[in-house]
């Protein structure tokens, strides 16, 4: 009597429904691959409920033994077979994303890989019929060997996917494909083995696995095992789900400590349990907060209730629970809370996110405890800043040169020797929707963001193209743009810059770069080689803000520089006060002596135009001769050249 072993198979099942229960119990990470775990472990319980059936039936066949219902069975486990296969396939496969961008290849391969499969299994019915009718029994050897080498073939093409694709997958993905794939083989062989030799089944220890590894891996990090805190991926799904949906408040908390790591450290027993009692205390005063831990110093806690006064109510209770610590630390703790209602504004977790970023920058510095109830008047100022930086990562990414978002002005400079406009500084603008910013308002962003090089080659695109069209008609020297010095310390910096202005036919001398003092000096070296490869491609450079700074005449002597760039405030300052003004006019002197050429900025009146005048100023700058308008507007400035 041939008796199945099927302790594998509910093994399987019971972790199948562990995981499926700690999926929907805990707020996991959603992400484009997720569902494939999810629906797959869905299918993976139906196949295992379906091979149980089939093991009791084959053990135990008896007179009301129906041959139809058995091969439906099998049949169907067959089909949910593949149903899981090709869940595990889409997940391994869909982890890159240059699979995603190949979906629909990848339907149509696995489809005909679904063809071949059933076309392999109506044969096998129609030749073998899957199982064989003994004296000892009902021999299900030949049905296993059939899906258990589908699921080897699955692995081996699952690797070759991962081999063919390895650039583009991560080091963690590669290194798990590595180890699986030949357990799994090895699994599905013994199996294979085990069938014929001692009757076990254990093929949804093949599967499983795979998908309660996966979720463990890449899904699942709900809770920070000191704190009992939520992570937050689960501070996302909540916000997710709730945002701009329902009424609640949430509680941004930051921690800063100048002697200790962090709120809660490991190698400070005190301060850990100190760290830990206030975590639980909090939980203590509410069913209806939650916390949820950002990183090491900064927490949320969301308290998941629509009255304001009671929200309130229990703000407080954890600032004094806060206090409390403060008061019992021994080493300096400092802490800043910010409250406020997660209206429907707020209806992204990343947007949520920022705005306390964007509050607690304010508070930066401050070296005391602050409590902030956020204001309206706070979500209308961070509206403008998250509109730019939304506006400002897709204009890097998608990093077209001719993105009309990116607007260029430019303010004519005046020639003292020539009496006319012979140059002008280009300047850049950000329109997002409706509103146009300026450089002060989204450069900032731009440089923390990582955006500012995708910026500069843009407004350099528009200005050569702004210099090829003008050098037809106009007299005119050059434009100038502005290069961040974020981007000055750069190696390669320099490269995409010569491959705009390669793409266009001009004088590369009407092309110009104005540097600040400070961006100059912060990393010396490399950007002096910068400046040195410009200045040989035949690129003139200014050094802005000259003066705010902190360089000295020498070292500005040493550096491939043509013009120096007075700041306004050391020409407003030298106006009122005279060794202000002998400074101003030696070091005038000095640099023109050694061959510089020296520009004013800021000049708004006739008292400090005449100054800048009688001081030697080769140029100057400001509204007292023209604003900035449209780059386009330059041909009122320039004069045209004589057609004959």
């Amino acid at each position: 009597m041939i008796i199945y072993n099927s302790i594998g198979e509910y093994a399987s099942l019971l972790i199948a429904g562990l995981l499926l229960f700690v999926m929907l119990y805990t707020k996991p990470k959603k992400s484009y691959v997720y569902r494939y775990i999810f629906l797959g472990n869905i299918w993976a319980i139906f196949a295992i409920i379906i091979q149980i059936i089939i093991l009791h039936m084959a053990s135990d066949p008896g007179e009301s033994f129906n041959k139809t219902l058995f091969m439906t069975l099998l049949i169907l486990f067959t089909l949910a077979y593949n149903g899981v296969l090709y869940y595990i396939f889409s997940y391994v496969n869909m982890m890159s994303i240059q699979r995603r961008r190949q979906r629909r290849e990848f339907l149509l391969m696995y489809t005909a890989l679904s063809a071949c499969y059933i076309i392999a299994l109506v044969v096998d019915i129609a030749v073998s019929g899957l199982y064989e009718m003994t004296l000892n029994g009902i021999d299900i050897a030949h049905f296993t060997r059939f899906y258990c080498i589908a699921g080897i073939l699955t692995c081996i093409i699952c690797f070759y996917a991962s081999v063919t694709n390895r650039s583009n997958i991560s080091r963690v993905i590669w290194h798990t494909v590595c180890i699986i794939v030949p357990a799994e083989i090895i699994i599905l062989c013994a199996q294979i083995y085990c069938i014929s030799t001692n009757h076990t089944v254990f093929s949804g220890l093949t599967y499983v696995p795979v998908f309660t590894l996966a979720f463990l891996l890449f899904h699942n990090i709900p809770y920070d095992e000191q704190s009992g805190c939520q992570s937050i991926n689960a501070l996302d799904e909540f916000l997710k789900k709730n945002a701009g949906r329902k009424k609640f408040y949430l509680m941004y908390a930051e921690f800063r400590m100048p002697t200790a790591d962090n709120f809660i450290n490991e190698n400070d027993d005190e301060i850990m349990y100190i760290g830990l009692s206030a975590c639980r205390a909090i939980e203590n005063i509410s069913p209806m907060i939650t916390m949820y831990r950002l990183e090491n110093e900064k927490f949320v806690n969301v308290i998941n209730c629509s009255d304001e006064n009671q929200a309130r109510k229990y703000a407080d209770q954890i600032r004094g629970v806060y206090d409390g610590v403060k008061a019992e630390l021994k080493v300096p703790f400092n802490y800043l809370i910010i409250v406020e209602e997660v209206i429907s504004e707020l209806d992204r977790p990343l947007k949520v996110r920022e705005f306390n970023e964007y509050i607690s920058k304010r508070f930066k510095d401050q070296n005391s405890s602050y409590y902030y109830v956020a204001k309206p008047e706070d979500m209308d100022s961070f509206a403008n800043v998250y509109d730019i930086t939304v506006a400002l990562k897709d204009i890097r990414n998608r990093l077209n040169l001719d993105d009309e978002r990116v607007q260029v002005y430019a303010q004519p400079i005046y020639s003292v020797e020539e009496g006319a406009f012979k140059v002008a500084e280009a300047l850049m603008r950000l329109k997002v929707g409706d509103k146009m910013y300026t450089p002060d308002m989204f450069i900032p962003i731009a440089e923390s963001g990582g955006c500012v090089h995708a910026l500069t080659c843009i407004i350099l695109n528009k200005v050569c193209r702004a210099v090829e069209s003008l050098e037809e008609y106009y007299d005119f020297d050059a434009i100038s743009i502005n290069v961040s010095s974020k981007e000055l310390s750069h190696k390669t910096m320099y490269q995409d810059y010569l491959d705009i202005i390669e793409r266009y036919d001009f004088d590369v001398s009407k092309i110009r770069m104005e540097i600040t003092e400070t961006a100059m000096f912060e990393n010396y070296e490399q950007a002096s080689t910068n400046m040195k490869i410009l200045n040989q491609a035949g690129i003139q450079l200014y050094l802005d803000d000259f003066g705010t700074g902190y360089s000295s005449l020498e070292r500005i002597m040493n550096c491939p520089v043509k013009t120096i760039k007075f700041d306004k405030s050391i020409l407003y300052k030298s106006l009122d006060d005279d060794r202000m003004d002998d400074i101003l006019s030696y070091m005038i002197e000095v640099l023109k002596k050694n061959g510089f050429i020296t520009l004013v900025e800021g000049v708004e009146d006739e008292s400090q135009n005449q100054y800048s005048v009688n001081r030697g100023f080769d140029y100057i700058q400001g509204y007292h001769y023209a604003k900035p308008e449209p780059i386009e507007e330059l041909k009122k400035y320039f004069s045209r050249k004589n057609s004959f």
